[in-house]
């Protein structure tokens, strides 16, 4: 069948017109494609992604090490604040309100190591490091030297000797070996401590009531006599008391209630005294003497410092008669230490 020419000519540009509308599709695809940027190249930015990534770990690696840094810095602070404070903690409840110069080894670190790491507060006078921790202020005619011949403790000991009529060979506690009192410790109205020294008996020429013969006192800062004292005596009693074993530890002073036979002590060997006291000019202090271990007297309501005196302090060595005792008396000291407790002045 024939078509007419009108429909003919509508159909053919309704063709071109769907190819016009086509091609400016393709024309408007084409020119929105150019349009795009280039993709870029996906190796290229792989690297840079890397790059930036292990700049990123870099820096974080280096902000970690520093922050472990810092806290680490603040822990030593703390660590080191803590220690202060313990070892304040310490001082206070050694020095109990005893008044301690800045030379003495209560108040600083001692030059060598106590028995245990918790005795920092120990004052220890053993002969480790000469005369230190002792002073030579009241000395006498003859000054102890130090051996190592004999010794209770460590390598050393203090060699304490007295000749023909001589009276006094003594070490006051605290000091640095010198002749001056500078760094003596002094003992107020309730200071509470533990004192321990050894002694060992050489030769002697004993004493008996009439004539002192001090091996340790409690000393005041009078001119008067001691409130407590420790002398060797060979005396039988007044009514023979003694007679079996009569060369002992007699006591001496007020406080002790005069002299007093104690215990018998024997020649050529060491012998551990321990003394747990608090000091009183008033009547209220109190003292436990211990020889070996074992307690030998004890009082309260006593009066440690001397009457008339303002505060106590420690002799240790010979203080005789010599005029009414004369001859050659030798003894041997060591292991002599002040602290808080009976185990920080105990022998090492």
């Amino acid at each position: 069948m024939r078509v007419a020419p009108t429909t003919a000519k509508s159909s053919l540009t309704a063709r071109l017109t769907r190819l016009a509308a086509i091609a400016a599709m393709a024309a408007i695809a084409i020119l929105s494609g150019s349009a795009i940027p280039a993709q870029a190249n996906p190796t290229g930015d792989s690297t840079q992604a890397a790059q930036s990534s292990a700049a990123k770990g870099s820096k974080g690696r280096r902000d970690s090490s520093k922050a472990r840094r810092t806290k680490a810095r603040k822990q030593a602070q703390r660590r080191r604040a803590q220690a202060r404070k313990a070892q304040a903690r310490r001082m206070r409840r050694v020095s109990r309100g005893a008044r301690i110069s800045s030379n003495s080894a209560v108040a600083r670190p001692k030059s060598k190591a106590s028995s245990s790491g918790s005795d920092s507060g120990v004052l220890d006078a053993g002969f480790e490091n000469g005369l230190f921790n002792w002073n030579t202020a009241g000395v006498g005619e003859s000054t102890p030297t130090v051996v190592n011949d004999t010794v209770r403790s460590g390598g050393w000991s203090s060699r304490v000797a007295l000749t023909g009529s001589q009276d006094r060979s003594e070490l006051i506690l605290g000091g640095n070996g010198g002749g001056s009192t500078s760094g003596m410790v002094e003992f107020d109205e309730g200071d509470e401590y533990f004192y321990g020294f050894s002694f060992y008996i050489e030769s002697m020429v004993y004493g008996e009531p009439g004539a002192h013969n001090l091996i340790m006192q409690f000393k005041g800062d009078d001119d008067g006599s001691p409130a407590f004292g420790l002398q060797l005596w060979d005396y039988e009693g007044d009514d023979g008391e003694y007679e079996d074993n009569p060369k002992g530890l007699w006591s001496h002073g007020p406080s002790m209630d005069g002299d007093r036979f104690l215990a018998p002590v024997g020649e050529h060997e060491w012998h551990d005294v321990t003394i747990h006291f608090k000091a009183s000019a008033v009547g209220a202090g109190f003292y436990e003497l211990y020889l070996d271990g074992d307690l030998i007297d004890s009082r309260s309501g006593v009066s440690m410092i001397a009457d008339g005196a303002s505060y106590a302090y420690i002799k240790d060595g010979l203080y005789r008669n010599g005029g009414e005792i004369p001859g050659t008396s030798e003894l041997r000291l060591d292991a002599a230490k002040l602290g808080p407790t009976w185990d920080s002045v105990q022998p090492g």
